[in-house]
């Protein structure tokens, strides 16, 4: 005798009583329901599939369709932007963290830069 499957189904005819299901009938239902009238191994086996069906996931096939189309727009925009792609040397911003970028700053500087600052640079001395 398997208690747990016992204690199981009077807890259902229980529930069943309380809910006014008197007939047997009405009780044998409730233990349909509640899957108490299967075999162990197919009781198993509806376990396992309803594991199973969680891991997909079914759409219908105009969202199916439309998940497709925007995956092709996504791979057509990622080779448009591949061809901007430069080398550091020829993109400006990449360009502008380099230190020949801080070189050409400071000649600039130099060029506009009131003479006096410069000079005072040169001879090590800070204004």
């Amino acid at each position: 005798m398997n208690t747990r499957a016992v204690n199981a189904a009077a807890g259902v005819i229980t529930a069943a009583l309380q809910q006014g299901r008197q007939t047997p009938a009405g009780i044998a239902i409730a233990l349909d329901s509640a899957q108490l009238l299967q075999s162990p191994e197919t009781a198993a086996e509806l376990a396992r599939l309803r594991a199973e069906r969680e891991k997909y996931v079914l759409v219908p096939k105009w969202e199916y369709e439309l998940m497709e189309r925007q995956r092709e727009r996504a791979a057509h925009a990622e080779a448009r932007l591949a061809e901007y792609e430069r080398p550091a040397d020829e993109d400006p911003i990449a360009y502008a963290l380099t230190s020949k970028a801080d070189a050409a700053a400071d000649r600039l500087t130099r060029l506009f830069a009131p003479t006096q600052v410069l000079r005072a640079e040169l001879d090590g001395e800070r204004p």
